[in-house]
């Protein structure tokens, strides 16, 4: 029998942790920058993701909501970092793209991470095996959660 308190604490401190320790890191990724955690997130995204990105896909990708998303694409669309433009295929579509000064600073950021990951060559392969396995595990388990509790209000899905 599951210990529901114990686990519940566990991963309530676990979460928080790692909000912290995130934090701290995004941090430092963007410091001096210009810009905050999430429209640095929103830079990466678009630079490693499909070529046809939409505000749907930032919000279900870093579970930002859909006004908070659009504000911060508005303001990376007026300081020239992304272009917002009509899907061919469906006109209510807007799709995201970076400009040219968008992929230069998503590349800044990848830059810096590489620096920052290349320090993880001191840790066994073992231990990084074994990180990557527990924090898939705790996806599932959270995403179960999510999806199976009737307590947890789910965002209205875009149209």
């Amino acid at each position: 029998m599951i210990d529901q308190p114990a686990l519940r604490n566990c991963v309530l401190a676990v979460i928080q942790s790692l909000r912290m320790r995130t934090s701290r890191l995004t941090d430092a990724v963007t410091q001096g920058s210009g810009f905050t955690p999430l429209q640095a997130c929103i830079l990466l995204l678009l630079a490693g993701g499909a070529p046809e990105i939409t505000i749907g896909d930032i919000v279900q990708q870093t579970g930002i909501g859909q006004a908070n998303a659009s504000v911060l694409c508005k303001k990376l669309e007026t300081d020239g970092y992304l272009i917002r433009t009509r899907s061919e295929k469906d006109r209510r579509m807007v799709l995201l793209t970076l400009t040219e000064k968008g992929q230069e600073m998503a590349a800044r950021y990848l830059e810096t991470m590489d620096r920052m990951f290349a320090y993880l060559e001191d840790i066994p392969q073992e231990t990084l095996d074994t990180l990557a396995k527990g924090i898939r595990a705790a996806e599932t388990v959270l995403d179960y959660l999510y999806e199976k509790s009737p307590i947890v209000a789910k965002p209205q899905e875009e149209s």
